[in-house]
């Protein structure tokens, strides 16, 4: 079965890719794997890449009707206003005066860049870079090439699969701030000690940063 994520909500249309197999050869009905496995750049979940897989789905199991739904999904999600969390526009320009900000994401980079200068964000970080993915060795890296002091470094982010415990295990400091529609694939265990701190939302950071 297919399992729509968020923002696919026309139910007629997932309906539809959900049947499709059931019409189609078994060998052409490729799953959609959660386990470890190398990173296959055709293969999103997210994003416009998630477009990208659908259609390929939808050829491939012969749903031919559902172009139309895709190519409006693939608008919404390359062209739609980015909405910031709270605090993030008040707190952001006071982070990068006072700090090195260093933006980490991961995604497709067109379309995380794109992103980013819909935000009007771009200017308040020092740096931006983007990942397939962010493992221990992504967060080295990061070291390595800005040479940076592990002890004086915090990671900040709402994913404790990707932002949170890899960073730790890195040996940086760690600042979690859930958010309600973070991925669930996304969700780990976080440990709080004295270099990782939870809160409640972007504009705490103040009491630790500005």
């Amino acid at each position: 079965m297919f399992l729509p994520c968020i923002g696919a909500h026309d139910v007629t249309a997932m309906a539809r890719v959900d049947a499709a197999p059931a019409r189609s050869q078994p060998e052409a009905v490729r799953s959609l794997r959660r386990d470890a496995h190398e990173p296959e750049v055709e293969c999103w979940l997210h994003g416009d890449g998630f477009c990208l897989s659908l259609r390929d789905v939808a050829q491939q199991l012969g749903v031919s009707d559902l172009e139309h739904w895709i190519h409006e999904k693939e608008n919404w999600i390359c062209h739609h206003p980015i909405e910031s969390m709270p605090g993030v526009r008040e707190i952001l320009p006071l982070l990068h005066a006072g700090n090195r900000t260093i933006l980490l994401t991961k995604g497709r980079q067109e379309e995380q860049l794109g992103k980013l200068e819909r935000s009007g964000l771009a200017e308040f970080f020092h740096a931006t870079e983007v990942v397939f993915e962010k493992s221990v060795e992504t967060y080295h890296d990061m070291i390595a090439k800005y040479h940076l002091s592990p002890g004086e470094t915090w990671m900040i982010g709402n994913s404790p699969r990707s932002d949170i415990n890899p960073a730790k295990a890195a040996g940086l400091g760690a600042v979690f701030i859930p958010y309600h529609t973070t991925w669930w694939h996304e969700l780990e265990e976080v440990t709080r000690d004295g270099r990782t701190h939870v809160l409640e939302n972007f504009g705490q950071l103040a009491e630790y940063f500005v």
